[in-house]
């Protein structure tokens, strides 16, 4: 069994890696048969995928774990994402507005390592604050 602060200390790294941008040390932190599910894609390659999407689309963008909670092997992490809207996202060409959004992942750690990961983000108020949903006028 994983122990609950080695685990805290594997997402930790986690985090720190992708907001340095040096996706390929995912490969140290990441099971190479990585499970993903929501946001996460389903593999390691999805995975680094997504959060490349991301950091093409928010090049400043920074991730700060706000509660973590680890218990043996899983490591649930609320997290809060922001940064500039600086590349295009979901169609949505760079605005250079600010974002500051919400997201979740539930991790779980084996041999030292993410083996299952996954991750859900408040893509409404993200999509929001970039100008990509409509906005109404009162009746």
């Amino acid at each position: 069994m994983t122990d609950s602060r080695e685990s805290h200390a594997v997402v930790a790294r986690f985090y720190e890696v992708i907001n340095s941008g040096a996706l390929d040390e995912l490969d140290s932190i990441c099971s190479p048969d990585l499970q993903g599910h929501g946001g996460a894609g389903s593999d390691l390659a999805a995975l680094k995928a997504s959060i490349g999407a991301f950091i093409a689309a928010f090049p400043d963008l920074i991730i700060t774990p706000r509660q973590v909670v680890a218990e043996n092997d899983l490591v649930s992490t609320w997290l809060v994402y922001a940064g500039r809207h600086g590349g295009e996202f979901a169609g949505v060409p760079a605005t250079g507005r600010a974002v500051k959004f919400a997201a979740w992942d539930l991790m779980r750690i084996r041999d030292r390592r993410v083996a299952e990961i996954t991750q859900y983000c408040d893509l409404f108020t993200l999509m929001n604050q970039i100008g990509a949903l409509p906005t109404t006028t009162p009746a």
